[in-house]
């Protein structure tokens, strides 16, 4: 009875280092972690459970690719390095210390690190390396031990140790259904040794026991009335015959070799050779490499020649041999090992004739199968592993990458079947088309040719496996990482990889989008060489031109910041490290830009035109010609016609004509002019160009070669215009050239100013303030243009509404011996980012005014000129803080000054007539502290002022009664006490006046009665 099994999970694909190559995941590594748990769950209930069920991996995964040959099947990408992490693929370098595994095979077993998708609990775990796994079927039997594996059309069989034969049918993509678990001999638990496809006559070896059976494809069942062959070690494929549409079979016996005729009706042993007691076998058509006690052997049938070999182990441990061909046309690869297989082996390719060639590739341990999947070797270990090394002679041996497993050992194989793989995310696709599909550097709105280049990458696109690796847990896929996912770095030592990955490929036939791979890796190539190499002109730019019939040469123009011609195109993949190379200075890299450029030239000039990538040879010529114009302009090198191709002279003279930056062009015409003694020619074009600062320079320079006819006629106008045109940044050295001139020239300084028009009020400012004043009329001038733009500023930039602020903060701080208003708000406009122009101006109207102290009638225009734009006096008292009272009075500059609170200011003016009354205002305020210490204050620094009675009381009177007056006690006091000092000073001179006139009475008593 069949068992039927379904497992309704789908299966997951394992991608080695993922996150290094930015592919990014959809779900959290917890949710990742969860569903992975949970198929294994699902996985184990599947097994233990009887009904009939589906296998099913993702319907996304795998599909069968309709009979690719071997060779169409084998993948390309054969670097032995690993993935390196770019971030948003801009190429910033990243560590290398990962990029080549250690050849010492002990370091490996430090250096496990396991792919970062790949969580808790999975089947496999992958490491960094040139392979992904993907899953086709993740739940077979786990009670079962499996020894094969194959695959035809929407087949998949597998054979196990206890004698088991499965087949698995593809219902739908990627779900696969056990459709019949059978014995090979109900009597026996013997293991299935091997499962070779015949798919050419549907049919297929089962070797069992050494017993060979032939089965019908694709039933999976033995072909009725057909011998059974026993006593066979192995069997393999000598060749396919399409004239009699027959498989010829080597089938090993201990007696001898026995040719096999294998149709689609029958089955024919056709010839029988006297070669005994083989093991195993590999076969090129008529050459065989064999086992045989412990050796191995080449054996050619055709002469019966014999070539003995080496040991399979160094002692006689019951090692199995591995053969296996190492291509299809002359080479093997046989394993020799130790003791054991725990001990290291060695891998060697050998030819027909016997001689070991491409060196010894060192494996970590004797391997109990093999692959070669050039540019790798896929062993698989005795100790649940599979480990994946290079098979590149140039390099040492090495480890690339090891799959590891919780179940029990990994087995690898070789299918017939190629499988193209779709399970890769929508976005993983669309990063490998990013990257692959052209962008344009330049002309970007051509919308059309850019979806044009996407779909041809993802008409090219393919992505295939005929590689198996499995064990109880699953069948997997063992996917190669496409080139271009593979040389992801923007290190040095990324160089040398890229150059062996386009060795190789240049001895292949590549496939469309192989050579797209091709193309992508050449211009990768030449940008790390251009961004790691300090000197690129020979090497670097020999390569260039190497790769110009792939790579558009014009992209290095490009980089270099050149004005390229038509359109250029870029691997959008590579765009950042070419924008990253162009915002670098390349020039630095290059001794001589020139002699690079003329070697380049020459090199192009060799190839032929419709070999180019563009095929746009005179665009390139055109390129270079004109790149070569503009280096020699900037090196003020002589340019003759002789220099250009023909094709360029009208984009030389064009270029010429439309140069937007001024000094090349100019000088090199100037020059050319001057040589001609066409002066007035160089002065036309320095007008046309507008480059004033130019003009001024070169009249400078050659006014005594001018003719004296414009030196009398023209050159005012010239220097004039040249003062109009220029900017504020060049005025100031325009005009002091000009003067220079004029000095030169003879001509009146002042007469020329007079031909500045009125409405250049600021030209002709500036050149009064680089002449100097004349006389007081520039003064004036000057005064009422500065005048003007402190009037604009103050309108513009709000500027009473800062000084309002100003006074605000001054008027709210009550302390006495705080600075006068005028010092307060010059140290705010000094310190105020909004002032900045108005200060500017204020200060030139200072020095003016300073400049014109002695002149009364120009200090009256002043005041009269600053009154009429002014606000309480705010800028009178700025500019004329110490001679206000010539124009205003004593009383109104006290009111001004007692409504800024400037208590300082306010002393200046106050008298016995007016103490009492701002004493009064004092006592207003509404802060009684403040009150008290502004009265008490006042009245000490006035103290003068109390010396008559009448005050006196007056100043008590005004006291209020809530006033504490202990706070002016001692004040209080010295009033009291110069009162009594008074009034008893008055009673005194009273007294003593009264004593006198007393005296006087008696004294003329006296002298009236003696007379």
């Amino acid at each position: 009875m069949v068992k039927k099994k379904t497992n309704n999970d789908k299966g997951k694909e394992v991608k080695e280092n993922e996150g290094k190559l930015d592919i990014d995941s959809e779900s959290s590594p917890h949710e990742r972690e969860n569903e992975q748990k949970k198929t294994e769950d699902d996985s184990l209930r599947a097994t233990e459970s009887e009904e009939t069920n589906t296998h099913n991996a993702n319907p996304n995964e795998t599909v069968r690719a309709d009979k690719f040959s071997r060779e169409e099947s084998r993948p390309i990408e054969d670097s032995p390095h690993t993935d390196k992490n770019t971030a948003q693929e801009s190429c910033q370098p990243s560590s290398a210390e990962d990029n080549v595994i250690n050849t010492d095979i002990a370091s490996l077993n430090e250096k496990t690190s396991t792919n970062d998708e790949q969580e808790k609990g999975l089947p496999l775990k992958i490491s960094e390396g040139p392979f992904t796994i993907s899953t086709l079927l993740d739940n077979v039997p786990s009670d079962l031990i499996y020894t094969c594996c194959e695959a035809y059309e929407n087949h998949i069989f597998l054979g196990t140790t206890t004698g088991d034969l499965l087949h698995y049918f593809e219902l739908e993509r990627g779900n696969y259904m056990l459709v019949s678990q059978t014995k090979f001999d109900a009597e026996s638990n013997s293991k299935i040794d091997k499962i070779l496809l015949l798919p050419k006559v549907e049919g297929a070896l089962i070797l069992c026991d050494n017993e060979l059976v032939l089965f019908i494809l694709p039933e999976f069942a033995p072909r009725p009335n057909t011998t059974r062959l026993k006593g066979i070690s192995d069997v393999v494929i000598c060749n396919f015959s399409r004239s009699s549409k027959a498989y010829r079979i080597y089938a090993f016996h201990a007696e001898g070799v026995r040719l096999l005729k294998i149709s689609a009706d029958s089955l024919l042993l056709t010839k029988a050779f006297n070669f005994k007691l083989i093991d195993k076998a590999c076969a090129h058509e008529e050459t065989l490499m064999v086992s045989k006690l412990n050796s191995y052997e080449l054996i050619n049938l055709k002469s019966s020649q014999v070539i003995p070999l080496f040991r399979i182990s160094e002692t006689d441990e019951d090692l199995e041999p591995i053969i296996t061909s190492f291509n299809e046309q002359s080479e093997f690869l046989v394993c020799s090992g130790g003791g054991s297989y725990d001990s290291g082996a060695m891998a060697l390719v050998v030819n027909h004739h016997g001689d070991i060639i491409k060196g010894t590739i060192v494996l970590k341990n004797y391997p109990r199968n093999v692959i070669v999947e050039f540019p790798y070797i896929i062993a698989e270990s005795a100790f649940q592993s599979v480990d994946i090394y290079s098979a590149l002679p140039s390099e040492k041996s090495q480890l690339l990458q090891s799959i590891t497993t919780s179940g029990s050992d990994l087995k690898i194989s070789k299918s017939d079947n190629v499988f193209t793989i779709t399970n890769n995310s929508e976005q993983f696709k669309e990063k490998i088309f990013n990257k692959l599909r052209l962008e344009p550097l330049t002309h970007s709105d051509n919308k059309f040719r850019i979806e044009r280049e996407r779909a041809f990458v993802e008409e090219s696109y393919e992505e295939k496996t005929s590689l198996i690796v499995y064990n109880n847990l699953g069948i997997h896929l063992l996917v190669p990482t496409p080139m271009i996912l593979r040389f992801t770095s923007c290190e040095e030592s990324e160089i040398d990889n890229i150059e062996d990955q386009l060795k190789k490929l240049a001895k292949k036939d590549l496939t469309k989008f192989e050579h797209i791979e091709a193309k992508y890796l050449m211009s990768l190539l030449l940008f790390l060489m251009t961004l790691h190499y300090d000197h690129i002109e020979d090497e670097v730019m020999k390569k260039w031109c190497d790769f110009s019939d792939k790579v558009d040469i014009r992209v290095l123009f490009y980089m270099f910041g050149w004005k390229v011609y038509s359109e250029i195109w870029c691997f959008h993949g590579l765009i950042n490290i070419v924008e990253r190379l162009k915002s670098l200075k390349l020039t630095n890299k290059c001794e001589n830009i020139l002699k690079m450029l003329l070697m380049m030239k020459n090199e192009l000039k060799k190839k032929n035109k419709t070999g180019l990538l563009t095929n746009d040879f005179d665009d390139i010529m055109k390129t270079i010609d004109i790149t070569l114009f503009k280096l020699r302009l900037e090196k003020k090198e002589t340019i003759t016609v002789d220099m250009f191709e023909r094709e360029s002279y009208d984009e030389i003279i064009r270029e010429i004509n439309l140069r937007d930056d001024k000094f090349p062009r100019i000088e090199l015409l100037i020059e050319i002019y001057k040589e001609k003694g066409e002066y007035l020619k160089a002065l036309n074009l320095l007008r046309e160009a507008g480059d004033y600062i130019s003009l001024v320079s070169f009249i400078e320079e050659n006014l005594k070669k001018l003719p004296e006819d414009y030196i009398k006629e023209r050159i005012a106008d010239d220097l004039l215009l040249t003062l109009k045109q220029g900017d504020e940044n060049t005025e100031e050295c325009a005009i002091k050239k000009v003067l220079k001139i004029l000095d030169m020239a003879c001509i009146n300084k002042n007469d020329f100013l007079n031909k500045i028009p009125a409405e250049e009020t600021s030209l002709k400012v500036s050149f009064i303030e680089q002449l100097g004043v004349q006389n007081s009329n520039d003064s004036k001038f000057l005064f009422n243009y500065y005048l003007a733009k402190l009037r604009e500023i103050i309108n513009q930039s709000n500027i009473w509404s800062i000084l309002g602020d100003f006074i605000k903060e001054y008027k709210d701080d009550f302390a006495y011996d705080k600075t006068d208003i005028t010092n307060f708000i010059h140290i705010k406009l000094k310190h105020s980012l909004q002032c900045e122009n108005f200060s500017k101006y204020y200060e030139k109207c200072e020095n003016l005014k300073s400049e014109n102290e002695k002149d009364d009638e120009f200090i009256n225009f002043t005041f009269d000129e600053i009154s009429k734009i002014d606000k309480e006096h705010i800028l009178s008292l700025l500019f004329f803080p110490n001679e206000l009272t010539s124009w205003v009075s004593s009383e109104e500059l006290l009111k001004t000054y007692l409504s800024f609170n400037d208590f300082r200011s306010v002393e200046k003016y106050i008298g016995k007539q007016n103490l009492v009354a701002v004493m009064k205002q004092y006592l207003d305020i509404s802060s009684l502290n403040y009150s008290v210490e502004l009265v008490t204050n006042l009245l000490q620094r006035n103290f003068e002022l109390l010396d008559d009675t009448d005050i006196q009381l007056k100043i008590l009177e005004t006291i209020p009664s809530v006033f504490p007056v202990q706070t002016i006690s001692e004040l209080l006091l010295k009033v009291l006490i110069k009162y009594q000092e008074k009034k008893e000073e008055s009673n005194l001179r009273k007294c003593l006046l009264k004593n006198q006139i007393s005296i006087s009475d008696e004294l003329s008593r006296n002298f009236d009665s003696q007379g």
